[in-house]
């Protein structure tokens, strides 16, 4: 949701005249660093941390430009969106060690020039369905849920009304 609020700030139009493709590039681009990450390093062992090689700013660099690259003739704002998801995903990581000042657990965004911060986390499919089987969920988590679903409620409302599925 963070890169779908995003990407209308940075394309005010889009408030009253969306591009349902770029919103839905925008909504990809905010989870495609844990769709790479989370796996490589969780169940398959292969990367040093859940926050490694996806959420490098080197790996934004070069997957937005492909991307960008890709859909640059016809959906030009496909690009753009799913840039501005991948970097909110980045900045959503990142905001919390740097306002406590934990500035080693940044290391994640010059991987591997830096290395990956280490968190405690599962390891092996095992593991994380364990973690999850076990899982608690105190006052505070359930307000989160329930915010996030009143502003993905409020999204979805400007999804459908206000966005097409033709290019702009």
């Amino acid at each position: 949701m963070f890169g779908y609020v995003a990407y209308l700030l940075v394309r005010p139009r889009a408030l009253v005249r969306a591009d349902r493709y770029a919103i839905l590039a925008a909504l990809a681009g905010s989870q495609f660093p844990d769709l790479i990450d989370k796996p490589l390093a969780w169940v398959f062992g292969v990367l040093p941390s859940g926050r490694s090689l996806a959420h490098s700013l080197f790996a934004l660099a070069v997957v937005c430009t492909v991307v960008y690259a890709f859909f640059h003739v016809r959906r030009r704002e496909v690009g753009l969106g799913f840039a501005v998801g991948y970097l909110t995903h980045l900045v959503g990581d990142a905001i919390g060690p740097a306002l406590e000042g934990s500035y080693g657990e940044l290391g994640f965004l010059l991987w591997p020039l830096t290395s990956a911060p280490a968190y405690d986390e599962p390891l092996g499919l095992h593991a994380v369905l364990s973690a999850l089987a076990h899982a608690t969920f105190g006052a505070r988590f359930l307000l989160g849920v329930a915010v996030a679903a009143a502003v993905g409620a409020l999204l979805l409302v400007h999804f459908v009304r206000f966005a097409s599925w033709r290019a702009r």
